[in-house]
Formats: C-alpha cells, sequence, structure tokens
C-alpha cells in the first residue's frame, strides 16, 4: 500500500469509522482508583490498599511521590503516607498518570514520539489545573482532562505497526507524525468511550482544539485549549507547529477564560514548576 501522509491518514480514519482500531482497555487500577476517589467515605488506607493491588504501578505511584516536584523534608516510606501528605486529589492524579503511561506510552516502535507527547501530556494537565485554579475554578478533574486531551495521539501511534506492518516502518517520522495528528480528536474520542470516561474529559477530549464546538463543558475545553498553547510554548514538542508568547498572550480564547494579563504572567511563570512535575512523572 502506498505510505504517504494522506494514505496512512486515510486508514486511521476507515478503522476509527469501522471500530477497527485496536484500544487498550482502562487499566483496573485506574478505574478503581477514579471510583473511589467520587466516593465521600474513601480514607488513605482503602486508596493505597487499591493501589497496592499493582506492584508497578504502586512502585511507581511512590517513585512520583518522592521526586523533587512532591517530596517533603522526609521521604514517604509507604503508600499510606504518600496519600496523606499529597492528599487523595492529587494521588489519584498519579496513579492514573503513572497507570495510563504504562498502558498507553510504551510501545517501542513510536518511543520518542510517544516519550515526546507523554511530557506534552504532563504539561497540559499540570497547566489545565493551574488555570482552573487561577480561575477559582473546580480543579478536581482539570489534571486528568489536560492530561488525556490528547490520548488519541498514543492510541494511533500504538497502531502504527499494526497498521503498516513491521516491513514498512521506515515511513519517515514526519509523515507518520502528521496523520496522527490529523485522526488522533476522532481516535481519543474512540477511546473516551470505551473506558466510559467523565462526560467532562470526554468532551475536552473532543474539543479541545475547537472549544466552539462544546456543547456542555465549554469552559473545560477553553482551559485545555490554552493550557495545551502554554505547554507548547514552554516545551516545544518535535515536528509540532512552534508557539509563541505573543500567540499565546493574543489568544483568542483569553477573552472566554475572562484572563488578564498579570494571570497569564503568573501561569508564564510557573515554567519551572510545570518541567519538574512532568520530569517527575517520567
Amino acid at each position: 500500500m502506498e505510505t504517504g501522509t494522506s494514505e496512512l491518514s486515510r486508514v486511521f480514519a476507515r478503522q476509527i469509522a469501522e471500530r477497527k482500531l485496536q484500544l487498550p482497555s482502562m487499566p483496573g487500577t485506574a478505574a478503581e482508583v477514579m471510583s473511589l476517589c467520587q466516593e465521600e467515605a474513601t480514607d488513605a488506607r482503602r486508596l493505597s490498599s487499591v493501589i497496592h493491588q499493582d506492584q508497578t504501578i504502586a512502585s511507581n505511584v511512590l517513585r512520583v511521590a518522592n521526586s523533587p516536584a512532591y517530596r517533603g523534608q522526609v521521604p514517604c516510606a509507604s503508600l499510606q503516607q504518600a496519600v496523606s501528605r499529597l492528599g487523595m486529589q492529587l494521588i489519584t492524579e498519579v496513579a492514573m498518570a503513572v497507570s495510563v503511561r504504562a498502558r498507553m506510552f510504551a510501545n517501542p516502535t513510536c518511543a520518542e514520539l510517544l516519550q515526546a507527547q507523554w511530557r506534552h501530556s504532563v504539561l497540559v494537565g499540570f497547566y489545565t489545573k493551574e488555570i482552573a485554579r487561577a480561575r477559582r475554578r473546580n480543579v478536581e478533574v482539570a489534571f486528568l482532562c489536560g492530561l488525556l486531551h490528547d490520548v488519541g495521539k498514543a492510541v494511533l501511534l500504538n497502531n502504527v505497526d499494526r497498521v503498516l506492518g513491521s516491513s514498512e516502518l521506515s515511513l519517515p517520522v514526519e509523515e507518520v507524525f502528521a496523520a496522527v495528528h490529523q485522526q488522533h480528536v476522532a481516535a481519543g474520542a474512540l477511546l473516551a468511550k470505551e473506558w466510559k470516561l467523565p462526560d467532562q474529559i470526554a468532551e475536552a477530549i473532543a474539543c479541545h482544539h475547537r472549544y466552539e464546538d462544546a456543547q456542555s463543558f465549554a469552559d473545560m475545553a477553553m482551559t485545555v485549549c490554552f493550557a495545551d498553547m502554554l505547554a507548547h510554548l514552554i516545551s516545544p514538542v518535535p515536528l509540532a507547529e512552534p508557539v509563541t508568547e505573543e500567540q499565546v498572550r493574543g489568544h483568542d480564547v483569553l477573552v472566554g477564560l475572562n484572563l488578564y494579563p498579570d494571570q497569564v504572567d503568573a501561569l508564564l511563570a510557573l515554567r519551572e514548576r510545570a518541567i519538574e512535575v512532568a520530569e517527575g512523572m517520567q
């Protein structure tokens, strides 16, 4: 078959339309953590017990909790201690992040693209939460909306070898990236249905490039859109179109978000903290 960008993009589009794209199942631990944290009666002991069921996730949650981005003066020696120190919300974010990374971002075929995409996703999650905080909005699902906004790219990158076949993996990386970019929103929307993600997250995935199309959570779609811009500015993604500070400060979404120049200044000043968090999640 032809291996140009348009052909690969058409194959992806056809697989999405016919629901033949191979999708990973939602990590069981992540689903349990998300469910537990929506219950008022959940405590640190119950949450740490669930995370302990998956030793890979447990060890990674503890590693992230002890990274420079989160650690206190004394390292956390146990998951329960980490949950108690960092809080339910933050541990939920960390557990979801390490679960998704292990399931979605570990394919060696497109390792470099997936690694760059993971870093970008964490940065967008960080900024989505910080924008929501600056606007005094609910931050409980903000990080996950940002973290998962481009999950369709991971889905497609994990299907590249299946689409092309091992003998044709010499396709230029620029062409792969372009095809993935063209179809990632549709792929992400398909995964959101498969995983039965909360409506707010599903709409952020579907509308972060076209927030005006959001039907129920336009505010979050705009927030993710601007977080995406900030992430591209402070840490450009290879092959992606670069973003300038002038574009960030003049973006139309600022009107809808009612963000003032001093608030944008404050968000830009979080650059080092954002990078520290992204590095802690590697």
